[in-house]
């Protein structure tokens, strides 16, 4: 299999790092909110650009006003995400929820949803963890439902002016569309490590009718699952391009930094943590492209090169984020550098959508029975 980046994915690449790294204020993101503000961890102008540039579109279906691209290229465009910090919506709001009324959907919806999303008119957050970690019920009540739960920490929830939510009816798990302000919804911001923006929220008898379920489906586990599976995959390579930046910025800083009347790069030991290093960032970078790869690939195929993925890329950024700090010494925890921010970055990805240690356990369940072990796993409340 050639994976070598075509023409069309060279210039994505090209075109994200450039727009990024000459528009993209690290420090208005990745300030103190003292010196912030409350909203300043994001910017209304930065997304009006991204749906400009066509990036908020570039998944969905032309029939539904987007662009027909794929996970490889939502995987580039991330992974430039991540070496430049991005902190905006982009993966929540396009890839999880758009991704989900996209794939589940009646037409009606999607034709309500997906321009609004790539235009830049809507963010919407998930108020879901692992799939069925659910913790939102929905009583039927005439002819809709009442929800009623709370989540900690719905990631990008201050952004979006419309919640996923996720709820259990009966046995199944069906997933509705509110919004942020409706009667009944409240939101308490916070700050997240790596700087963005995260609420915990709580419905409190939320009136919802049928037509707010996503596609009338009153069981749709399997969608969830697949729209987390891609959502993993795409946060890998913002993991990766992390990482990249984080090795690129260790190995500049033990060219000029001095010991003994020399650049510490020359001392052995620093040489080859250096090599060390690159080599967990390529190992991150493969098995991310197989995850990526896999998103469209059948369950069990998918969920076990996703698995290997958050695995793997968990341990590979834990050992580039503390070396990379370790060769800096203590200004590597300082708001001085960008260094300690990176390394938030990857502990936050760490623990998103199951835990390093989970998706071990469930990569290893599978293996052990492909066709029938992991389904399910990720949405029991241990993920």
């Amino acid at each position: 299999m050639d994976l070598q980046r075509d023409t069309e994915h060279t210039l994505l690449a090209d075109s994200a790092e450039r727009m990024l790294s000459e528009n993209y204020d690290f420090s208005a993101r990745h300030g103190s909110p003292a010196d912030q503000g409350d909203d300043a961890a994001w910017a209304d102008d930065m997304w009006r650009q991204f749906a400009e540039l066509g990036w908020l579109a570039l998944p969905f279906a032309e029939e539904d006003g987007g662009l027909g691209a794929g996970m490889v290229e939502i995987s580039i465009l991330t992974e430039a995400f991540g070496r430049n910090m991005v902190v905006e919506p982009y993966i929540t709001t396009v890839v999880l929820c758009g991704g989900l009324v996209a794939a589940i959907g009646t037409p009606e919806q999607r034709a309500e949803t997906l321009p609004a999303i790539g235009e830049g008119a809507l963010r919407i957050a998930f108020m879901g963890g692992a799939a069925g970690d659910i913790s939102v019920d929905a009583a039927p009540s005439g002819d809709g439902y009442v929800l009623s739960g709370a989540r900690k920490s719905v990631i990008d929830a201050p952004m979006a002016g419309r919640l996923l939510v996720p709820a259990r009816i009966g046995e199944g798990i069906g997933v509705f569309m509110i919004d942020c302000d409706a009667t009944g919804v409240t939101l308490r911001p916070h700050r997240t490590l790596d700087g963005g923006r995260a609420a915990d929220v709580e419905l409190t008898g939320v009136n919802v009718g049928r037509a707010q379920m996503l596609g009338g489906l009153e069981d749709a586990s399997d969608a969830i699952e697949a729209a987390i599976d891609r959502t993993i995959a795409a946060l890998s390579a913002d993991a990766v391009g992390a990482m990249a930046k984080l090795v690129e910025e260790t190995v500049e800083y033990t060219k000029t930094r001095e010991q003994f009347g020399k650049p510490i790069s020359k001392f052995q030991v620093l040489a080859h943590r250096l090599v060390d290093m690159k080599v967990s960032e390529e190992e991150a970078r493969a098995v991310t492209t197989l995850a990526v790869l896999s998103a469209d690939a059948p369950a069990s195929k998918r969920r076990r090169a996703v698995s290997s993925a958050k695995s793997k890329v968990g341990r590979c950024a834990r050992f580039v984020g503390q070396n990379a700090i370790q060769t800096h010494g203590a200004i590597g925890t300082t708001a001085d550098l960008t260094i300690g921010s990176y390394a938030k970055r990857l502990m936050v990805y760490e623990a998103s959508y199951g835990s390093t240690a989970r998706h071990a356990e469930l990569y290893a369940a599978i293996i052990a029975d492909p066709d029938t072990a992991g389904a399910g796993l990720l949405l029991s409340p241990a993920a």
